[in-house]
């Protein structure tokens, strides 16, 4: 399927493993020209201020994908308010500093992208409980800002994988055993899914095609319970 994105200037943030490698992959072959940020390169949008600058620095993008998040490794759901607000911070203040910068761009063009990574976590009930917190502070985000300004042409969604296979994470060094345990209690397709599978999505969404779905939020994580 031809996307209508060729020529589309698309930035990637968090773009230096799993989906978001993969996602660059995507929308290079549908003939974006993709922008990266990651900390790999030397990109370290955390601090307060650092994503303006980077902004500033960088060419107006048609598209934004934002595929970076996680715990930070604050695992205790009593942990200080100063620690939620790091778990918040990556998952969505990043995020929304960098909407902030382009969105009056989109708006002018009357055309815009943006496409969020969300988590399964907050459905199943599953995670540390500020890294849940935050993704569903994150979809909470989504619905409403997209009711501000899909009118402009600016669609802004997300997706909500399970587990994805990724080398170094926890789940990739199960034994058979223990992933067969995992996949009878919480995955009936009983198999972690791939990166790819979900940057095929992400690219549509990224798509002409996705003009009606502001606000969509797609779960991709094999029926997971």
């Amino acid at each position: 399927m031809n996307l209508g994105i060729e020529g589309r200037t698309a930035l990637v943030v968090g773009s230096s493993r799993s989906i978001g490698l993969e996602v660059c992959r995507e929308l290079r072959a549908e003939g974006c020209k993709v922008i990266t940020a990651s900390r790999t390169e030397g990109v370290d949008l955390m601090p307060l201020g650092a994503p303006e600058a980077f902004c500033a620095s960088i060419a107006i993008p048609d598209i934004i994908v934002h595929a970076i998040g996680g715990s930070q490794g604050i695992t205790d759901t009593l942990a200080t308010s100063e620690d939620w607000q790091k778990v918040w911070r990556l998952n969505l203040g990043i995020a929304h500093d960098i909407n902030r910068a382009f969105i009056p761009m989109m708006q002018r063009n009357k055309w815009g992208r943006i496409v969020h990574i969300s988590s399964n976590a907050p459905r199943v009930g599953m995670g540390y409980c500020p890294f849940v917190s935050a993704k569903a502070a994150l979809e909470g985000y989504v619905k409403a800002v997209s009711k501000e300004f899909s009118k402009d042409g600016v669609i802004i969604s997300a997706v909500a994988p399970g587990i994805i296979h990724t080398p170094g994470r926890y789940f990739a060094s199960l034994d058979s055993k223990q992933q067969e345990e995992y996949f009878n209690s919480y995955i009936p397709i009983h198999r972690f899914g791939r990166a790819e599978e979900v940057s095929k999505a992400i690219a549509f969404l990224c798509s002409e095609h996705a003009s009606y779905m502001a606000g969509s939020i797609i779960t991709i994580d094999g029926g997971a319970r």
